[in-house]
């Protein structure tokens, strides 16, 4: 394999998969990219076994073939060249060198043989999203994905179509839940029943579409992977196997009061108040009285504080508690002027929604002293 390539669209490539590159895997070869040259042009791949992503670079291709390196140390080494231009080749499937001027690298290969298959999209019927829309709704449900290795049906969003051809993101840690809705210009069938896309692969479908201007092409093969693909990028991500909870259930049927309040207001008031949380719990109080709300937090190593903000409240006192974090992860996760804050008792979730968007609401759970 022989060829040519700007510094600059090689180290464009290479950037694009340094999140997808296992850097301490148990297998060594996932920690490299796949460099394959033909006639047609060059791409580059990379996977972990779960995303894996296949970009189509410019570039002038002497001897077509393919070889795999080291996809970080190739990155920190084109972005370090002085010259606009580089040439790379292969010596065998053990080696391949990189000249750019002055320099020259040999580099250690694995041969390409042993690298995974990626998933092509071909047989696959596709369908347009906008890129914005889709980037957007996953802005405002990523965050509350579950970490926890062993609820591994939490550890993704839940993207399913209802009301005849909506499409709806979901996702949820058990402790806080978050989901949006959004009208398509056409419907997407096959998530009529559902689908868990795993968080690294939903952080890098957001990635795509961000570095996108008009639209995607999403769909999904027989193998169990969400294929989006733009002209140069396609992107797979092999779903979660495991049902989502029934997260219709944990909605309040009604609620008792309903604050509408500055959202970057009361979003720095928590923040304030967070800084004195305990680090445990990181948990703030709420107290509910004549024409205000007052947040309160106190750590017995540094102290107390109290925030008191004035609202158009006219019940009596209520008082209740949440997690400071999973409340400016809510609001941070909002665009609007003012978001409206719902609560139905003492013991209940609050719901937390843009004011002039019923389409999208936060769900937490509140926290006992």
């Amino acid at each position: 394999m022989k060829l040519t390539i700007e510094r600059e669209e090689l180290q464009r490539g290479l950037a694009r998969v340094q999140s997808i590159v296992e850097h301490r895997g148990t297998l060594p070869i996932l920690s490299n990219a796949l460099l394959s040259a033909t006639r047609e042009g060059i791409r580059l791949a990379a996977t972990d076994l779960e995303v894996g992503v296949v970009a189509q670079l410019r570039g002038e291709v002497s001897k077509p073939g393919q070889c795999t390196l080291g996809a970080k140390k190739l990155y920190e080494i084109v972005r370090e060249l002085e010259e606009s231009e580089l040439t790379l080749q292969t010596e065998d499937d053990s080696r391949a060198r990189v000249e750019s001027g002055a320099s020259r690298f040999s580099l250690l290969a694995i041969s390409p043989a042993e690298y995974p298959t990626i998933p092509s999209g071909d047989g696959v019927a596709f369908l347009e999203l906008e890129a914005p829309l889709l980037s957007a709704m996953i802005s405002r449900t990523l965050y509350a994905t579950s970490t926890d290795a062993t609820r591994y049906n939490l550890n993704g969003v839940y993207m399913e179509l209802v009301d005849g051809g909506r499409l709806r993101l979901v996702a949820t840690d058990g402790h806080r839940l978050s989901k949006v809705d959004r009208s398509l210009a056409a419907p997407v069938p096959f998530l009529a029943k559902g689908i868990i896309v795993p968080r690294k692969g939903v952080s890098e479908i957001q990635k795509l579409c961000d570095e996108t201007e008009g639209s995607v092409e999403i769909g999904l093969s027989a193998e169990g992977f969400l294929i989006v693909r733009r002209p140069d990028l396609l992107l797979s991500c092999r779903l979660i196997d495991g049902e989502f909870p029934n997260y219709r259930q944990v909605f309040p049927k009604d609620h008792q009061i309903r604050l509408v309040i500055d959202r970057e207001r009361l979003l720095h008031a928590v923040r304030r108040v967070s800084l004195l949380t305990a680090d445990r719990t990181r948990r703030f109080g709420v107290v509910l009285e004549e024409g205000q709300i007052e947040l309160s937090a106190q750590n017995p190593d540094l102290g107390d504080v109290r925030e008191v903000l004035p609202i158009d409240y006219r019940g009596g006192r209520f008082e209740t508690g949440f997690n400071a974090r999973y409340t400016l992860d809510a609001l941070t996760a909002m665009v609007s002027k003012e978001v409206a804050v719902e609560f139905l008792d003492e013991g209940s979730a609050v719901q937390l929604r843009p004011a002039d968007d019923l389409d999208h609401v936060c769900l937490i759970m509140p926290m006992r002293q």
